[in-house]
C-alpha cells in the first residue's frame, strides 16, 4: 500500500511541477508581449503604448493611463516587434548607424500590424540614413527626403522633435540655411521644455552665422541670454550663446569688443567643457582674422585642433581655417595635413565642401 501511495504522490508532484512551469512560461510570455518605455531616470514603464504626440507618450499600465514626457524617453521597445527592429533600434540609439541600418533593412514591413510600430521603423531608417549621410557626406538629399516623408506621415509622432533636429542638421550641411532655421524653429516654437527650445534657438543662430547674417544671429543669441536658466545644461547653453554673440559683435560693433567678450569667457570658465572652449577659440580665431592678425588667429584655431576637438563640427571648422592659415604662413605640409584630415574625418561637414 505504501509504495503505491509514494508513487502517486511523486506523480502528483511531477504534474504540479509541469503545470507550474507552464504557468511561469505563460507569465513570461505575457510580460514579453508588453511594450516597454525606458526613461533616462527611474524605472521603465511597462504596458501598452496608446496615444503618442511630440510632447508625450501614453501607456496603458494595468488599465491605468500613464503619460511619459518624450524628452525623458531613452527608447521604446514594442512587445510584439520583430527582433531585427529591436536590434536595429538599439544600435541606432548607441550611435552605430551603419550596423543599425543593416538590421532595420531586414524587417518585413508587411509583418507589422501596429501603425505606431511601422512609423517607428520608418523613423529609425530615416534617422540612420541621415546620420550616416552627415558622417560620410553621401546621400544627404535622399536622407532628407526620407525624413521629410516620415514627418509628413507622422506629424504627431513622439519622434517629431528628433526628426526636426536632424532635418536642420542636414540642411546646414548642405548650405540650405533658410530651411535649417525653419526646421529648428519647429522645435523652438513648439517644444514645451526650456532646454530644448534654447538648444534649437542656438542652432538657429549658428545657422545665421554660417550664412553671414550676423545681426540676426546676434539678436537670437541675445534672446537666449535673457532667458532664465536654472538647470546646468541651460546655463551651459547660455555660455555657448555668449560665444556666438561675441563673434557677431566683431561684425556688428567692433572686432576689439568681440575679442574682449570671448577672451573674458575663456578666462572665467572651465576648459573641461571642450565644446564650449572649441567654439570659443574658433570664434576668437574669426575675430583675429577680421583684425588682420593671421598668426594669432592660427594659434587660436590650433587650440581647437590640439586641445578642444571633441565636437566634430567645431573641429572641422578649425581644420578648414588652419588649412588656409598654414598656407599664409608658407607651411604647405601642415596646410595639406589639415585639409586631408578635414576631408577624411569630416567628409559630411559643410567645412569639407567649402573651397
Amino acid at each position: 500500500m505504501f509504495p503505491f501511495v509514494d508513487r502517486f504522490m511523486c506523480m502528483k508532484a511531477r504534474v504540479l511541477f509541469v503545470i507550474g512551469f507552464a504557468c511561469l512560461l505563460n507569465v513570461n510570455c505575457a510580460v514579453a508581449e508588453e511594450d516597454q518605455v525606458y526613461v533616462k531616470r527611474g524605472a521603465s514603464v511597462r504596458g501598452k503604448i496608446g496615444e503618442v504626440s511630440p510632447a508625450q507618450v501614453t501607456v496603458d499600465v494595468g488599465g491605468q493611463k500613464q503619460s511619459v514626457s518624450t524628452n525623458e524617453i531613452r527608447v521604446i521597445n514594442f512587445g510584439d516587434e520583430p527582433a531585427a527592429l529591436r536590434q536595429g533600434r538599439a544600435r541606432a540609439v548607441a550611435g552605430k548607424y551603419a550596423e543599425a541600418l543593416t538590421e532595420l533593412e531586414k524587417v518585413d514591413v508587411k509583418s507589422i500590424s501596429r501603425p505606431v510600430m511601422k512609423l517607428d521603423l520608418q523613423f529609425y531608417l530615416a534617422l540612420c540614413q541621415g546620420r550616416e549621410a552627415l558622417s560620410s557626406g553621401a546621400g544627404k538629399t535622399q536622407a532628407t527626403d526620407a525624413m521629410l516623408a516620415f514627418v509628413r506621415s507622422a506629424a504627431s509622432s513622439n519622434h517629431f522633435f528628433q526628426a526636426a533636429e536632424l532635418l536642420g542638421d542636414l540642411a546646414v550641411s548642405q548650405g540650405d540655411y533658410e530651411n535649417a532655421v525653419k526646421y529648428y524653429g519647429g522645435i523652438s516654437s513648439k517644444a514645451p521644455w526650456p532646454e530644448d527650445r534654447m538648444r534649437a534657438q542656438l542652432s538657429e543662430a549658428d545657422a545665421r552665422v554660417k550664412q553671414g547674417r550676423f545681426a540676426e544671429a546676434q539678436k537670437r543669441y541675445e534672446d537666449i541670454l535673457k532667458q532664465k536658466a536654472d538647470a546646468p545644461e541651460e546655463k551651459r547653453l547660455k555660455l555657448l550663446a555668449a560665444v556666438g554673440r561675441g563673434r557677431c559683435l566683431a561684425d556688428t560693433a567692433s572686432v576689439d569688443e568681440g575679442i574682449k567678450v570671448i577672451e573674458q569667457l575663456i578666462d572665467e570658465n572651465d576648459s573641461a567643457d571642450t565644446e564650449l572652449f572649441g567654439r570659443a577659440y574658433n570664434a576668437l580665431g574669426d575675430c583675429l582674422q577680421l583684425s588682420n592678425k593671421p598668426k594669432d588667429a592660427l594659434m587660436a584655431y590650433l587650440h581647437v585642433d590640439i586641445l578642444f576637438y571633441g565636437d566634430s563640427e567645431t573641429h572641422a571648422e578649425s581644420l578648414y581655417h588652419l588649412g588656409k592659415l598654414w598656407q599664409v604662413a608658407k607651411n604647405q605640409d601642415r596646410a595639406a595635413a589639415a585639409v586631408n584630415l578635414l576631408k577624411q574625418r569630416y567628409a559630411g561637414s559643410i567645412w569639407a565642401e567649402k573651397p
